[in-house]
């Protein structure tokens, strides 16, 4: 009996580890080596310390769900559950387990990557509400590579979209 206890305790401390939020708040630059090799994160904290986000931070974080961002924190926010800039005009991340994104209405850009392993229809349809909102602010739609000249290593091409 105390060796089935034993077993499951250990399966349980496993689980709970692998799939633990990760702190970004001592940091002031993530990028795709902030926590690699691990892919088992879920949700994140930004600290107002971050001052920078690599567009590869969130590649292949397949099981991440929630980005929350420290209200101090002047470069960035959260806003049902991804990432944006501090004014919420430019949408930097998507993480790629949400099933349902609310997109705020002051945002009329999209960052390159933050679409990257989105679940298609929901991609469209955060695509299709940022260009609504552009349209009704009267702003250009922008889907750009980089906000502002981020390192993209190792991405390296070049093509700001528009639309």
């Amino acid at each position: 009996m105390r060796k089935y206890f034993i077993s499951a305790l250990l399966c349980f401390l496993i689980i709970l580890t692998a799939h633990s939020p990760a702190q970004a708040e001592d940091l002031t630059k993530l990028d795709g080596g902030s926590w690699r090799p691990s892919n088992n994160i879920i949700g994140i904290h930004i600290g107002p310390a971050v001052e920078e986000i690599a567009d590869n931070t969130f590649i292949n974080q397949i099981q991440l769900k929630v980005i929350e961002v420290d209200e101090a924190n002047p470069h960035f926010s959260a806003y049902s559950n991804c990432l944006y800039d501090k004014d919420q005009k430019t949408l930097l991340c998507v993480p790629q387990a949400l099933l349902v994104v609310e997109v705020p209405p002051t945002v009329t850009s999209i960052n390159w990557y933050a679409l990257h392993g989105v679940y298609g229809p929901l991609a469209n349809d955060i695509v299709e509400a940022v260009r609504k909102n552009a349209e009704t602010l009267g702003e250009p739609f922008v889907y750009v590579r980089n906000w502002p000249e981020y390192e993209t290593w190792p991405y390296t091409n070049d093509f700001p979209l528009t639309g």
